[in-house]
């Protein structure tokens, strides 16, 4: 008996025709998550993403490389990284398991050919990559490096502070 009075007590509140009170947080209007972006949209004049330098896209598949560059002027093996690097006339390129993992320009391709990050001139022989880039996100003795994601653009100098090359990379598989 005491079990079928224990039963009918739970089971009392799903039969209650008392009205329910609904809870206060439904009467509360909840600001909208999307105002937030709103405001904080703020434009950089400087490049906000490394994806192409010379115009050749990082993670581009080799079939992509070739379609963009032509055929390059010599292949060669790296044993070391386990890439094949493309070399081309203004620029070399490091492939491994078929996608550009880097590239490189020397100072004589960037006084030769130019430079171009993501289609934008820079000119670090005149070393007025700060107007373009903002300022390094770390200097190294042998550079400044520049990260945007997992993206990463290094510029090599010398001890003087002559331009000695540029890479962009992928700065999590380096």
């Amino acid at each position: 008996m005491n079990m079928i009075i224990l039963l009918f007590s739970l089971l009392t509140t799903y039969f209650d025709a008392s009205p329910q009170m609904a809870p206060i947080s439904n009467f509360i209007e909840q600001p909208k998550s999307v105002l937030a972006f709103e405001h904080t949209s703020v434009t950089s004049p400087f490049i906000n993403r490394f994806d192409s330098l010379q115009g050749v896209a990082l993670y581009a598949t080799k079939e992509e490389l070739l379609l963009t560059k032509g055929n390059p002027l010599t292949v060669t093996n790296d044993p070391l990284l386990g890439t094949e690097e493309y070399q081309y006339a203004d620029v070399t390129v490091g492939v491994g398991e078929g996608f550009v993992l880097y590239v490189n320009v020397s100072p004589s391709q960037a006084q030769q050919f130019g430079l171009q990050v993501n289609g934008v001139e820079i000119d670090p022989l005149k070393d007025n990559v700060q107007s373009s880039l903002g300022k390094p996100y770390f200097i190294a003795e042998d550079g400044d490096v520049y990260m945007r994601g997992n993206n990463a653009l290094k510029i090599y100098r010398n001890l003087d502070g002559e331009f000695e090359g540029i890479d962009l990379f992928d700065s999590i598989s380096s």
